[in-house]
């Protein structure tokens, strides 16, 4: 998985979630797709904490808080688990794993404690998300990509039916699916990119998808080069731009407002849009760790988040808790994290 959105997968895929990162941060200042907001000063604040353990105070760059309750790990195992999404209900959660040798989606009964896996396929499954209904599983697969391994497209699977649709037909590269209402979805692509050029330099389109597998819509070109895109609300979007940092992006007027600081290699993002905040991981140096900023004052935390190098953050549908990946005994696993 590729830090900020995912970058391709399978055993030695497993290596490029971790390497396709590190060579982008080295070679172009990036450091896995992401996102931008409001410049944030570069002073440090000592952040005080509400009696709840709550997210109110003030804080800046530098702080960190110890959110009540702490991390559980969900997952476990001689194999990488990652990449998770809530399902509106909050008592399950899809993620992959690639225990059976190539990436596979798999489900996590939260009360059960239980896993099962989803969907059986001798493809690459991978970066499940569920649509804000509940009623279809987005998913991304190499099923159809004629042995190419950079030839991905965007599927939807029924829980109700178990029927899969593929919904995206390109020669190259569609990932990274983003539900934006219950029969649509934002997605990279890199079906306008030079196909000759190392995966570390093909450069993102994005754009939105239909459950029904109408045409997609280009939202936005190249020269953005978009990566781990977020939907704040109908026009404005947090993405994360070549040199690392996230923006918020208006598809309105295509406006760009800084969001995170110059210094801060971002990955992926989550909005919680019932209170304004976003979750994300990102790194000043060393392993990315997880932050929470209130999107209305740009205010931001950094959480005391089990685990290292933390990956893939994602809200539950109430905003009350994250979950989260990061890497334990040489494998990455799933956290949850709560905020209450």
């Amino acid at each position: 998985m590729y830090n900020g959105v995912e970058k391709k997968g399978y055993n030695y895929r497993l290596i490029l979630w971790l390497a396709v990162l590190t060579v982008c941060i080295y070679l172009a200042g990036c450091a896995g797709p992401g996102e931008k907001v409001s410049a944030i000063p570069e002073e440090e604040t000592t952040a005080q904490p509400t009696e709840e353990g709550g997210l109110e105070s003030a804080v800046k760059t530098g702080s960190v808080v110890t959110i009540l309750g702490g991390s559980q790990q969900l997952t476990s195992g001689d194999y990488n688990n990652g990449i998770g999404s809530f399902h509106p209900d909050g008592d399950r959660i899809v993620f992959q794993s690639d225990r059976d040798g190539h990436w596979q989606i798999y489900e996590l009964d939260l009360a059960l404690n239980s896993e099962r896996k989803v969907i059986e396929s001798d493809a690459n499954d991978e970066n499940p998300v569920w649509t804000p209904d509940g009623s279809l599983l987005l998913f991304v697969s190499d099923r159809d990509g004629g042995g190419e391994e950079w030839a991905r497209d965007i599927y939807s699977y029924d829980p109700a039916t178990g029927l899969v649709t593929r919904l995206t037909t390109s020669p190259a590269d569609d990932w990274f699916p983003v539900p934006i209402g219950g029969s649509s979805f934002i997605f990279l692509s890199e079906r306008e990119a030079n196909r000759n050029l190392s995966i570390f330099y093909r450069q993102n389109s994005m754009y939105i998808g239909f459950a029904d597998g109408s045409e997609p819509v280009k939202l936005a070109g190249m020269d953005l080069d978009i990566s781990s895109p977020a939907e704040w609300d109908s026009d404005r979007f947090v993405i994360r731009s070549s040199d690392g940092r996230f923006e918020i992006w208006s598809s309105e007027d295509g406006s760009i407002e800084p969001l995170t600081p110059p210094y801060m290699k971002c990955g992926t993002a989550s909005i919680d849009r019932n209170s304004n905040r976003i979750v994300f991981n990102a790194r000043e140096q060393g392993d990315y760790q997880l932050y929470i900023m209130d999107l209305n004052t740009k205010t931001m935390q950094q959480l005391d988040s089990a685990g290292g190098d933390v990956r893939y953050p994602q809200f539950s549908s109430d905003g009350s808790g994250i979950i989260y990946t990061a890497g334990t005994d040489g494998y990455f696993q799933l956290y949850q994290l709560s905020l209450e």
